[in-house]
């Protein structure tokens, strides 16, 4: 009886690198934020936070591309194939396989995505004589091509000798029943979620409420000299700043939101979580609410 097997990638080594590599550029942020609250010159502040801003995209990006290589795996049926990379799924039917091949043994120079590290070699390129071929991959070394009619799939699975061994069983033995195509692209999974109206009202409200309190500040500061953050231990006001200060308050409600953002995705995917979604969505909406209640109270006292 042919049992499924699941093959996963070289996963420690990319792990460790993005994950390592994510904490760095986040200290670097929090670096930038706490230095920009120190400053006493609007240029000064400015500055150290745009340089603090400038590190929060490939952090984000990085714990992204980590997520998409833990939960990363290459399952053989009868069947068929299927292929998890993140928000990426595809099942290839066993009919649609033409060929299964080390990329070693073509003879083709390939051609890898421009933008990759350990761990994410992921990406679509066109190589002459194979065509579209679409890396859903942790390194180099172990790259297996999958030809199908459309497009050619480049994965590495960790153990390729028993991979290949296991694809030329299955083949032998035949299907029983054909694996149902499948296949989901992380736009698709945007555009499923944009058309929940719940959600997307909850996310456009929290990305509107982010706006407006950023606006508010943009409006208050040309009328301040300075402005002091509120009180120390003692109940004394705190030294003053410049106002520029004050863009604190909506950044901190900008990453908030992106995390709210990603973290409700993350709950959205998984079948029978959509409510918890929704709560974190929710929250982003409370989150630049209170953050703009403080601001006032902290302006008017």
């Amino acid at each position: 009886m042919f049992q499924p097997g699941i093959f996963l990638p070289e996963k420690r080594s990319g792990l460790v690198f993005q994950i390592g590599l994510a904490l760095f550029f986040l200290a670097l942020s929090g670096l930038g934020f706490l230095m920009a609250s120190q400053q006493e010159e609007g240029f000064y502040f400015m500055l150290w936070m745009a340089a603090a801003l400038l590190f929060l995209p490939p952090a984000v990006l990085l714990i992204y591309r980590a997520y998409a290589l833990f939960q990363a795996r290459y399952v053989l049926e009868r069947e068929g194939l299927r292929l998890r990379w993140g928000l990426r799924a595809e099942d290839i039917p066993i009919s649609r396989i033409e060929w299964i091949r080390p990329v070693n043994e073509l003879g083709f120079d390939l051609d890898f995505p421009l933008i990759r590290w350990p761990g994410a070699l992921v990406g679509v390129e066109t190589t002459d004589g194979l065509g579209p071929v679409e890396f859903m991959a942790s390194d180099a070394e172990r790259l297996l091509l999958v030809a199908t009619p459309e497009k050619i799939y480049a994965i590495s699975p960790e153990d390729t000798k028993n991979f290949l061994r296991q694809f030329q069983l299955m083949i032998e033995l035949g299907s029983l029943s054909e694996l149902p195509s499948f296949s989901a692209q992380p736009t698709v999974f945007m555009q499923q979620i944009w058309t929940d109206r719940f959600a997307r009202l909850l996310i456009l409200i929290g990305l509107g409420a982010t706006f407006l309190l950023f606006i508010f500040v943009s409006v208050y500061i040309p009328t301040r000299p300075w402005v002091s953050l509120g009180f120390d231990a003692a109940g004394q006001p705190m030294p003053p700043g410049p106002p520029e200060t004050l863009l604190l308050f909506p950044v901190l409600a900008g990453v908030l939101f992106g995390v709210d953002l990603g973290v409700g995705f993350y709950f959205y995917r998984r079948e029978g979580s959509a409510l918890l979604a929704y709560i974190t969505w929710g929250s982003s909406v409370i989150i630049p609410v209170l953050l703009l209640l403080v601001l006032i109270r902290m302006l008017w006292i």
